[in-house]
């Protein structure tokens, strides 16, 4: 296992651009940055800047048009989609602003679902399932399915999916964005115990300044550039 202070990720020189017929969008210039084991890293900017772009590259849910990422020394610009899905499921949890829910089955088994397709469905695991979502304040909802939940509620379940596999790294976009202040302080409370518990590499997405606070690393990002990074003590 890789030691705190060793790379997790890496981001080397990366450029992405969208292009159609006629138009052509640089979406990041030329991004480079490197984040530890077990650090957690916030990346602002307005709309525009990049980073969502950015973490959906080193969430392999992209490729880059230029540059190579790297996920615990391996370079996934040499992977082909089978061997990236691997990598997703084995080393990434996702919190997605969308939530992406399975419909047709109730909280638990939503939480649960990243276990199964690794068959690690195991009693010891589904328990741990269970105290997720109640340290987030979700344990009268195990029954019920999403339809019959908040938007708040929603993206617990979608927290609380992310974490359940102990992936050693968590990306989040805007993880907090659709929660109220209490319980988007019990979320940042989990994030960074799962962080410092399990030296796990966090990465967040916000539009929100105040949740560097909680993070040990800020990185700015604007108009496709990385602009600054400012150091935090936790």
């Amino acid at each position: 296992m890789k030691s705190k202070g060793e790379a997790t990720i890496s981001v080397e020189h990366v450029k992405k651009v969208y292009a159609t017929k006629k138009l052509e969008y640089v979406a990041l210039s030329d991004v480079s940055l490197s984040i530890k084991k077990g650090e957690f890293v916030s990346v602002l900017g307005p709309s525009g800047s990049g980073k969502t772009t950015l973490m959906n590259l080193i969430g392999t849910l992209d490729r880059p048009t230029r540059g190579k990422i790297f996920l615990d020394g391996v370079d996934t610009s040499s992977l082909d989609d089978n061997q990236l899905a691997q990598i997703r499921n084995q080393k990434i949890g996702f919190i997605f602003q969308s939530y992406n829910l399975v419909p047709y089955l109730n909280v638990l088994q939503n939480v649960t679902l990243p276990l199964m397709v690794e068959a690690k469905d195991t009693p010891e695991n589904l328990e741990r399932a269970k105290s997720l979502l109640i340290e987030i304040g979700m344990e009268n909802t195990f029954e019920k399915k999403p339809n019959e939940l908040s938007g708040g509620q929603q993206q617990r379940v979608a927290i609380a999916r992310a974490l359940v596999n102990q992936p050693p790294i968590i990306l989040g976009d805007e993880p907090t964005g659709n929660l109220d202040t209490k319980t988007a302080e019990a979320v940042l409370k989990l994030l960074t115990r799962v962080s410092r518990e399990n030296n796990t590499t966090v990465l967040i997405v916000t539009h929100n300044p105040e949740l560097t606070e909680i993070t040990e690393r800020s990185i700015y990002m604007k108009d496709g550039l990385i602009e600054r990074e400012t150091k935090h003590k936790r």
